[in-house]
């Protein structure tokens, strides 16, 4: 008997120790309050189940030429794109590194010809579809919390 819960218990340290690593939690927003030169502007919070996403972007409004960069806790992941139309939206996926908040960041590089630039977000991540506009002019980015329940 006492070899059987010595194996048992020998067998799930094994187990426990083949898991990944939990990602770090944020408790709390971790938007900046500026970014290259610019001030940020807290959006709002969307809510999805699974850091690995998928990130579409498109022109919320009239395709009028804006410019953008988009980041995800201050990563780069489209640089200096023009926004088309939500049937030609520019499309990546990442693994959103923390559980909890995570940010989405939009930095205008114009405001188009109708100011000021306004894009739409869509987060997939793969149970959820959250869909919300960011704005940005030439002082401010719009920012919004992805938290990751």
């Amino acid at each position: 008997m006492k070899k059987l819960i010595f194996y048992s218990l020998l067998f799930s340290m094994f187990l426990v120790s083949c898991l990944p690593d939990p990602k770090p939690r944020n408790e709390v927003s971790i938007i900046p309050e500026s970014f290259n030169g610019r001030d940020n502007v807290d959006l709002g919070t969307v809510n999805i189940n699974n850091t690995n996403v998928t990130i579409s972007v498109w022109d919320h409004g009239q395709i009028d030429g804006d410019i953008v960069s988009i980041y995800v806790n201050g990563k780069l992941l489209v640089d200096q794109e023009v926004l088309d139309g939500p049937n030609f939206p520019i499309t990546f996926s990442t693994d959103l590194e923390y559980s909890g908040y995570n940010y989405v960041l939009l930095y205008a590089h114009n405001e188009g010809s109708l100011p000021p630039n306004t894009c739409t977000i869509l987060i997939n991540d793969g149970e959820v579809d959250e869909e919300f506009e960011l704005r940005s002019d030439l002082s401010t980015n719009g920012a919004v919390n992805i938290v990751v329940n």
